[in-house]
């Protein structure tokens, strides 16, 4: 588990666990009644709690074979967190050539007492950034 006091290690160790697909290792960094709201223009949606955010994030790992997040902070204070991301992942029964599917976005998250407790996805790290409010 990350440091409780360290909103940064936190955002860190769940986009490592959302790397190695480990549902268990995420639902320890969310709240148990945590918001995760998808502001993409093609949205998977919004998910409160861990009756909803367990099945939102094994949807995506059952459509995949392997997932890797590249996750870099452009800016945090206090308990906010900002992040710049891409996904990179192979689907789930795809051909042995096929490319990867790479997906750009950024992540605003709220870290409360070592918990992510409001994660928003956004088009762009930028998106978020502006967003959050924050200087980068």
């Amino acid at each position: 588990m990350a440091d409780s006091e360290d909103p940064v290690a936190v955002v860190k160790a769940n986009s490592a666990a959302f790397s190695r697909m480990d549902i268990d290792a995420m639902m320890g960094f969310y709240a148990s009644d945590a918001l995760v709201v998808d502001r993409r223009r093609v949205s998977m949606g919004t998910f409160r709690g861990h009756d909803e955010l367990r099945p939102y994030y094994l949807s995506i790992f059952h459509s995949a074979s392997e997932l890797h997040e590249t996750l870099d902070v452009v800016a945090h204070r206090g308990g906010i967190v900002v992040a710049a991301c891409e996904l990179r992942g192979r689907l789930a029964d795809a051909p042995v050539h096929t490319p990867d599917v790479v997906v750009p976005y950024g992540l605003l998250i709220e870290v409360r007492d070592g918990r992510i407790v409001h994660l928003e996805l956004h088009e762009s790290g930028d998106d978020a950034l502006a967003e959050s409010e924050l200087e980068g």
